[in-house]
Formats: structure tokens, C-alpha cells, sequence
């Protein structure tokens, strides 16, 4: 039996079959797009969160190091410490020479290391207990200072050097008494009143700070500037250590002693403390701080 289709039926299912096609072929393209679309998206979060994941612990430990305490192991923190410590042991182990009191020193054992100047002075009530320095001489001292000072005088002529002593012991009276006919003479050479006294302090004590009060040094053949240059300055330069005696105020000690050079003048410290001062080349201020450190 014979179909026979119309031109128009065959015109109908033509255009139904390319309807068909169109439908299935957006259904596909919808469907691959779709999917393709939330993989990348996937993809693309992943991504993003890998990357967040790393990130992190980057930055986490400058945060942490700032927030938290310095730790132990740190050195500046333990170093604070170490140098406050080491500015207070420094600071207890030096002489405290606010308080210090010549007077009570020289009452006790190390009376020969006394510290006597215009901060430290003994006024005019110390009395010592004196002798001649040598035997026929006006000229006394401490007697255990007249004891090793004739030691040392005796000696020294014994090689033809003569160490006649100038002054030792000067009592308060006789200090004032100085003073004041120095700056007179100063006065009398045209100074003014200030100019007189700074030239008189320039060149000896004020009455009560000055060491002969306490007859612990003497001053030697006289009180002559150039008496560096004498053969009995450089006697006592090489050998009155060996006797307990130092030069007291050397003029490269200008800045620690205060006081300008006197070559004449030689303190007893004990053959102990000479012997290391002249060693290690200190003056009896600096030996002091070494000695209490």
C-alpha cells in the first residue's frame, strides 16, 4: 500500500525536525556551558583559597614577634641590667669623698694614706705627735714620718747627697701666718687684692687644708721651682719609695691633684704604697681609688 505525503505534510515535519535540532542543540551548548562554567569557578575558589592558606603564615610571625615579650634569649634586654649593675658596683667601690674625714683617718692604721687638700681639710685643732726629722734640726713631723725620714736622710749622705729638710710640720697659726705675708709680698709687687690671693693659692694651701698640718710630708733643701734639676731631686726620684716617700704633687698629676708642681715636696704613704705608686706611676688620689676598688 502507497504513503502518499503532501507537499504540505512534508513541509510541516520539516520544519519540526529543525525545530527539534535547534532545541537539542541549545540544550547542549546550555549544558556545556554550565558545567564548564562552575568547574573554572571551582577552580578559581580553590585557587583563591590556596592562596589565602599560604599567605597567612607569611605575615602571622612579624605580628607575633611584635606582640609578644621579648624572650630570655634576647640580648638587649639582659644587657640593661648587666650595665645598671656594673654603673652601680663601679659607683659603691669608689671612695665616697663627699663623707670622707681625714681626721678620722688619721686615728686609724692607715693614718700615713690620709687624704688632706681644700675638700678634706683637718682645720686647726689636730695636734700630731712630733719629732725633729733629723737629729739637731727645728724642723719636726709626725715622729713616725721624722723616723723614716732620717732613714732616707742618713742614707742619702752616705752617697754625698744631702736632703736638709726645709719644713715639715706647720701648725695652723703658722700656715694663716704664711699665707697672709704671701699675698702681702704679692700685693707689694703690684697685685691687686684678688690677683695677690690667687697667686698665693696658686703656690700654697689654704690654713687648715694643707697636708704639713697633719706632719705627714717635709719640704727638702727649700721650695725653689727648679729643684727638679738638682741632683737631690733626682736622688729622691730613684730611691725615696724605698723609704715610704713620694713626690705629692707632680705636674703631669695637675688635673687629679689640683695643685701645681712642687718638687720639693714629698709625703710619706708607707714603702707599701710608694713602692706601687711610683710602679704603676699614680698619685696618692689615684692610688686611693685603685686601693678601695
Amino acid at each position: 500500500m502507497a504513503i502518499h505525503i503532501t507537499r504540505r505534510e512534508l513541509k510541516i515535519k520539516t520544519r519540526l525536525f529543525a525545530a527539534l535540532v535547534i532545541i537539542l542543540g541549545a540544550t547542549s551548548i546550555l549544558y556545556f556551558a554550565f558545567c564548564r562554567g562552575k568547574g573554572y569557578n571551582q577552580v578559581k575558589i580553590e585557587a583563591k583559597t590556596a592562596e589565602t592558606v599560604t599567605a597567612e603564615p607569611v605575615s602571622a610571625p612579624p605580628e607575633t614577634a611584635q606582640s609578644e615579650p621579648p624572650s630570655e634569649s634576647n640580648t638587649e634586654p639582659e644587657s640593661e641590667p648587666e650595665s645598671e649593675s656594673e654603673s652601680e658596683s663601679e659607683t659603691n667601690r669608689h671612695i665616697s669623698w663627699e663623707s670622707y674625714d681625714p681626721l678620722t683617718v688619721l686615728a686609724g692604721d692607715e693614718w700615713m694614706l690620709t687624704l688632706i687638700n681644700e675638700s678634706h681639710p683637718i682645720g686647726k685643732n689636730y695636734s700630731p705627735t712630733l719629732s725633729p726629722v733629723i737629729e739637731g734640726s727645728t724642723v719636726t713631723a709626725d715622729s713616725r714620718v721624722s723616723k723614716a725620714y732620717k732613714k732616707m736622710y742618713d742614707d742619702a749622705k752616705s752617697q754625698d747627697i744631702i736632703l736638709a729638710p726645709y719644713a715639715a710640720y706647720l701648725s695652723y697659726y703658722r700656715q694663716q701666718e704664711n699665707y697672709n705675708n704671701l699675698i702681702n709680698n704679692f700685693k707689694e709687687q703690684g697685685m691687686n687684692d684678688e690677683e695677690a690671693q690667687q697667686a698665693t693659692n696658686a703656690r700654697i694651701d689654704k690654713p687648715g687644708t694643707s697636708e704639713s698640718g697633719a706632719g705627714l710630708s717635709v719640704d727638702i733643701v727649700g721650695t725653689s721651682s727648679d729643684f727638679d734639676r738638682t741632683k737631690e731631686y733626682a736622688w729622691l726620684t730613684a730611691n725615696a719609695h724605698k723609704y715610704g716617700f713620694i713626690l705629692r704633687y707632680p705636674e703631669e698629676k695637675f688635673a687629679v691633684t689640683g695643685v701645681r708642681a712642687r718638687p720639693w715636696h714629698w709625703r710619706y704613704v708607707g714603702v707599701d704604697a710608694a713602692t706601687e705608686m711610683k710602679t704603676q706611676n699614680l698619685c696618692l688620689e689615684e692610688y686611693l681609688e685603685k686601693k678601695n676598688s
